[in-house]
């Protein structure tokens, strides 16, 4: 009986994750998608096992099983592959056909799930043209010809085939409305709203609070799905991850003014004006709340709400023993940095690593390899106090507090390539060829929207990923974006050791207070000031910029202004200025003051 590859892509991404305006629909976008890749996976499975190539888990009949919702297994990638045995053509049609109707059907079960735990009716006739149209699939399939050659001959046509049908777009017409000229989504503004008119539900409406929606906030049937899949108080918020380093201070040093924090917090929860915060395996027991109060500008704002906005009585009280609280805190405990990290990484050399696949045993051992680097990323991410969003392959986004992005970045690069080396020596591939994974992280402050957050993480992973030619890919990039401020980027090769020990040697001395963030921007004034001679390479310039330096740094004091430059720091940062420009080292020292910051103060900056 002949041989057929099948493969299978489900999407689009654009609407099912990037199409977000808060944390939870990230996550829920990613598990959403995920699902229905696992119920087409299930189908390809059941019947033929072990035809998996793309997914393959160890234990499929358990892996493949349906989830209730989000959890701390590894995500199934939204393409699939297998090898079957079919009679023809038609019959690999049918079976490809099947396995997208599962995925279709699942997402319209989890919609069903999330419709029914809201008790205010949503516009039936927009849900019903919505919902079995959310997902976009495409089928490919080709057969193995016969020849030692013959699995790869098939792979190489089956990634045409499938790029050619998916520019061979056919457009089914939009079911017409009886109520055409409904508010659009507020996630992506694609499709109409399927909440009620405001008239129908008054704005304290419990299911208001329990979609999270903002005034004049609209949502689609995918949107709503997004906001009533799982628990909320499994997602971690943006807010408490930020706030994480300065939670873990107070609990090694202020035990007392922890607990008064937390016994504060509580009621707000009762109230409706916070949530709880339970996912990532107990990582955030310690404060277990969204931390959006913990901030002033957020305590502040809910004080001074008027209108329907305004606090209720029990509410203000509320609010009020919360502000006493965070007010008595010893003045060394400061307030917690409004910043965190959104870490997007993807995987370098895939495609020339699965074209060496010679057998359909070539490309299970790749999709093994990356499958266990997948599976392990949930709890390294847990290990540096972030929480990950998405790990499926080679793909990972997750939130993490400005002290642990660095550190968790480098442990995720160097996992994945442990975990594809062997695999890459047996199919022959030179050192230099290797997979190696491409990190981004963006830094935002927590009131920015999450559209330009996700944006920034996009930008900075495609800078880690360079050019090709003079920035290659195997790097790390970091995109700084300041709220009162422009962006700042930054980029080194992991293999750049150099780069990479001074990033971590002027985060670890602004930690300690050894460094003041006056030494970076006195480096760009005198990169400013000596503009005229940055192509100058002669021992004369060169000469002329360290003396800047050193002239600079022997007036250089230590962050509380009190103690003169040690020498170890004025020594590192000299002969860094010799290895680079003063501009690109300014950048430097002034991601290393972010990156080792757990308040406010630790910025060195007003207002941020």
């Amino acid at each position: 009986m002949p041989r057929y590859l099948v493969t299978l892509s489900l999407g689009p991404v654009q609407s099912l994750i990037e199409a977000a305006r808060r944390t939870r629909d990230l996550w829920c976008g990613s598990w959403l998608l995920s699902e229905s890749a696992r119920a087409a996976a299930r189908v390809l499975h059941q019947a033929q096992p072990g035809c998996l190539i793309f997914p393959c888990p160890e234990h499929p009949d358990e892996e493949l099983q349906p989830q209730q919702e989000p959890g701390d297994s590894a995500n199934i990638a939204n393409i699939l592959r297998a090898e079957v045995q079919l009679p023809d053509a038609d019959a690999a049609r049918a079976l490809c056909e099947q396995a997208k109707q599962a995925a279709a059907r699942r997402l319209i079960e989890l919609g069903e799930q999330a419709r029914r735990k809201l008790s205010v009716k949503l516009r039936d006739e927009v849900w019903q043209a919505q919902i079995g149209d959310l997902l976009e699939e495409f089928a490919a399939w080709t057969e193995i010809p016969a020849g030692a050659d013959g699995y790869q001959q098939a792979s190489a046509r089956l990634g045409a085939t499938l790029a050619a049908r998916k520019a061979t777009r056919d457009f089914s017409p939009a079911p017409a409305l009886t109520t055409p000229g409904l508010p659009k989504c507020s996630l992506d503004g694609a499709l109409e709203t399927v909440l009620p008119k405001p008239e129908d539900w008054p704005e304290g409406h419990r299911d208001r609070r329990q979609l999270g929606l903002s005034r004049g906030e609209q949502l689609d049937a995918l949107g709503v799905m997004k906001r009533m899949a799982g628990t909320v108080e499994q997602f971690t918020p943006y807010a408490r991850i930020a706030a994480d380093p300065w939670i873990r201070t107070l609990e090694a040093e202020q035990q007392q003014a922890l607990s008064d924090l937390s016994a504060a917090y509580e009621p707000l929860v009762g109230l409706g004006l916070a949530t709880r915060v339970r996912g990532n395996r107990g990582a955030y027991d310690a404060l277990p709340y969204d931390a959006q109060m913990l901030y002033d500008f957020r305590l502040d704002n809910a004080l001074a709400a008027t209108g329907e906005d305004a606090a209720e009585p029990q509410e203000r009280e509320a609010l009020l023993k919360l502000r006493k609280v965070m007010r008595s805190l010893p003045e060394s405990v400061g307030a917690p940095a409004p910043y965190a990290v959104i870490l997007k990484a993807d995987g370098d050399r895939m495609g020339a690593l699965l074209q060496r696949a010679r057998q359909t045993a070539d490309s299970r051992a790749i999709s093994q390899a990356l499958h266990g680097f997948a599976s392990s990323v949930r709890e390294r991410v847990r290990e540096h106090h972030g929480h990950a969003i998405y790990s499926g392959g080679d793909d990972v986004l997750a939130l993490l507090p400005l002290p642990d992005a660095f550190a968790c970045a480098r442990t995720l690069a160097e996992a994945f390539a442990t975990a594809l080396k062997p695999v890459a020596e047996s199919l022959g591939l030179e050192a230099a060829e290797h997979p190696t994974l491409s990190v981004g992280l963006a830094i935002g402050h927590l009131m920015e929207p999450l559209g330009a957050l996700r944006k920034r993480a996009a930008h900075a992973e495609h800078l880690a990923k360079g050019d090709g030619e003079k920035r290659p890919r195997n790097a790390l990039a970091i995109v700084l974006g300041i709220r009162s401020g422009g962006e700042l980027e930054w980029r080194a090769n992991w293999d750049d050791r150099a780069a990479l020990a001074e990033l971590e040697a002027f985060t670890a001395a602004y930690r300690d207070g050894q460094l003041s963030s006056r030494v970076a921007y006195d480096l760009r004034a005198i990169d400013r000031r000596l503009a005229w001679m940055r192509e100058d390479e002669s021992p004369s310039a060169h000469g002329m910029r360290a003396a800047e330096v050193a002239r600079m740094l022997d007036r250089a004091q230590d962050r509380g202004g009190s103690e003169a430059l040690k020498t170890e720091q004025r020594t590192v940062i000299l002969t860094a200025s010799r290895r680079q420009s003063l501009a690109t080292l300014a950048d430097t020292l002034i991601l290393a003051r972010w990156l080792s910051a757990r308040a406010v103060a630790d910025l060195g900056v007003r207002d941020q």
